[in-house]
């Protein structure tokens, strides 16, 4: 939610993109969560739940965006 409300507020929630895995048996899955922002691959969140696995790779999104950089991004 933090992610999606930091990209709005600078218009680039389409620089955002999912992928989403699971492996394991059908009534108990393991998520996997990839997310790419400008089209590199910023955070990898992995659980037996949909909603924490993306919830762990948006947060390594957030934290890599928010590191201070000398204008490159």
């Amino acid at each position: 939610m933090e992610l999606n409300n930091w990209l709005q507020a600078r218009g680039e929630t389409h620089y955002l993109t999912w992928e989403e895995h699971w492996v394991g048996p059908l009534h108990k899955p393991t998520w996997t969560y990839v997310a790419y922002y400008k089209g590199v691959q910023y955070g990898v969140g992995t659980a037996g739940n949909k909603d924490v696995a993306k919830e762990v790779a948006a947060g390594q999104v957030l934290s890599a965006l928010l590191v201070p950089t000398d204008g490159y991004r």
